[in-house]
């Protein structure tokens, strides 16, 4: 989110700049105004031609979140250390990883529905002076800016690293999984049907449809009134038919 808000301030800035520079020149608000737009445009599709695109054989950065979060922070654990095994030696903490280089240094894997937390700083500071680490570098997908004044109090230096550096990362090493890893239930349209359908959105409908039904007698546009009255009807009668059609698919929890 606060990325998302990033870019859009960042958008926005410039496009005023880039209209204050051609309004001065041209003297015109309309002229200022397309030149303005036509520019940013421009440069946001350059920015997307030139920026490298994620392989399409293997998990995107989204679903490379996903498969993490499902799977548990053991994954990520493997992976880093599989990238990191050739060049140093390294030491299981806890379900974490310490690299010995000329520092000892923490990997703390933080991958979580949710953000990296106090709690997480402390944790990983405990461990680093467990295991004698001068600092810790915390892989999450999410930081919590409170968490981040809490590093501030511990002597081990502490770094963040975020979903697209370890992506990046990863994606040189070659350790991004298949794309075959996690896949999408297939019938999202039939999903949607049934949540559309569902037994208890008839009294919806039937409002809608008596509403409607009751509009069409005081207002000039009858037929249009009508039209979404009988539509109404028909996703109601849809809702009866489906919620008994589809009674006998949950029978280990209706006998």
């Amino acid at each position: 989110m606060g990325k998302t808000f990033d870019k859009v301030g960042i958008t926005l800035i410039s496009l005023l700049l880039a209209f204050l520079f051609y309004f001065r020149y041209t003297h015109s608000l309309v002229i200022a105004l397309f030149s303005a737009l036509l520019s940013i445009a421009i440069c946001v599709m350059a920015v997307r031609l030139i920026r490298p695109r994620e392989p399409k054989h293997l998990l995107s950065k989204k679903n490379f979140v996903r498969y993490i979060l499902l799977n548990g922070n053991n994954v990520l654990k493997t992976l880093a250390e599989l990238s990191f095994s050739e060049r140093f030696s390294l030491e299981d903490a806890e379900g974490h990883t310490v690299i010995d280089t000329n520092d000892r240094i923490l990997i703390y894997y933080c991958y979580k529905f949710g953000s990296l937390s106090e709690e997480d700083v402390a944790k990983s500071y405990r461990l680093a002076q467990k295991y004698r680490c001068t600092a810790i570098y915390a892989l999450t997908n999410h930081l919590d800016r409170r968490a981040y004044a809490v590093t501030e109090y511990i002597p081990q230096k502490f770094t963040v690293i975020n979903t697209a550096t370890l992506y990046k990362y990863l994606l040189k090493k070659n350790l991004i999984p298949e794309r075959e890893c996690l896949a999408r239930k297939s019938g999202k349209v039939g999903k949607t049907i049934k949540t559309a359908l569902a037994e208890g959105n008839a009294k919806y409908y039937i409002w809608a449809g008596l509403s409607t039904s009751f509009l069409a007698l005081f207002t000039p546009i009858t037929t249009y009134y009508i039209v979404f009255a009988f539509i109404n009807l028909a996703l109601a009668i849809g809702c009866l038919f489906f919620s008994e059609k589809g009674e006998g698919k949950d029978r280990l929890f209706k006998e």
